[in-house]
């Protein structure tokens, strides 16, 4: 019964992928489309590779700051493993659940894995929202209440981060986690120890989200590259804040591997600025293709892996 309810769950998020694609193609001709992508030159295509590959190895650094007591390698290895999980199974969560479950077989703390797995995505999403903050105001074509939010609620995560790594309210979350109920009481002691053990270190932890923000510098370097390639021309603020609403909306578990979800932002977000969807859509073809190659390397490592495990 399990299995026919996520095969449904499955085929409604593809079904919504499907659609939202359909729609946004039926609104822009693929001879538009075609007439870019021919317009392209290949160098700035091969140096956005070679910065995607770049944001990849940063993902890796900044989990292993979070827990060093696993192998740098064996964290790159499921890096790429939760990027291909990520990008087959809907939502980028789902990747981090595959990352953490695999780095718990060698972890040596009970739930380290999964706390440093979690704090690394929590980070991460508080250095999109600082990012946008950034940029927002300098945003012109945005309405004018949404800068002041935006600034807000960066400055209300960064300020609950750093008050989650205090240890008295670490102390808190450990009576609360041993208040579960029986069924879940052994899982939460796990995963509150883990989240101890990783919010205590602050020095790593202010590392991690320096690494993170750097991993959304290089991140906006590859859209600035490939719009220029694809004749777009944008300050580098609006570029800011286009890749963060992309982020957040490809984050949401609707969609298989955020097909429809990132087009359909790219195509929003960048109208806002008069860019034709023809060339919005071509850009988010471009950084889905990237997402494509990781998600291809990431399957041959979890192959290498089960082959290994096999003899």
């Amino acid at each position: 019964m399990a299995r026919v309810s996520i095969a449904w769950r499955f085929a409604l998020k593809a079904a919504i992928s499907a659609t939202l694609l359909a729609w946004l193609l039926s609104h822009t001709p693929l001879a538009e489309i075609r007439g870019v992508l021919a317009r392209l030159d290949p160098l700035p295509v091969a140096a956005g590779m070679a910065l995607a590959v770049l944001t990849w190895w940063l993902s890796a650094v900044r989990l292993w700051l979070l827990a060093r007591e696993f192998p740098f390698g064996q964290v790159a290895r499921m890096t790429f493993v939760g990027m291909y999980y990520g990008t087959v199974l809907p939502g980028q969560v789902a990747g981090d659940v595959v990352k953490a479950y695999r780095l718990s077989s060698v972890q040596t703390a009970p739930g380290l894995a999964a706390a440093a797995t979690f704090v690394d995505r929590v980070v991460a999403m508080i250095g999109l929202l600082v990012t946008c903050a950034i940029a927002a105001p300098w945003v012109r074509q945005l309405p004018s209440r949404l800068a002041p939010a935006i600034t807000t609620a960066a400055a209300a995560c960064v300020l609950g981060l750093a008050l989650a790594s205090h240890r008295r309210v670490r102390s808190v979350f450990f009576e609360a986690s041993s208040a579960a109920t029986p069924g879940l009481r052994g899982l939460a002691a796990r995963f509150g120890s883990g989240l101890n053990q990783v919010l205590e270190r602050r020095g790593r932890l202010a590392s991690n989200f320096a690494i993170a923000m750097g991993f959304h510098a290089v991140c906006v370097a590859i859209q600035v590259i490939l719009g220029a390639a694809l004749g777009i021309e944008l300050p580098v603020a609006a570029w800011c804040v286009t890749y963060a609403g992309v982020s957040l909306l490809t984050l949401l578990p609707v969609s298989i591997a955020g097909l429809g979800m990132r087009e359909g932002g790219y195509v929003g977000l960048l109208g806002l600025f008069g860019i034709p969807a023809s060339q919005a859509l071509s850009l988010s073809l471009l950084i889905f293709a990237y997402a494509i190659v990781g998600a291809l390397a990431g399957m041959l490592v979890e192959i290498s892996d089960r082959s290994n495990s096999a003899r």
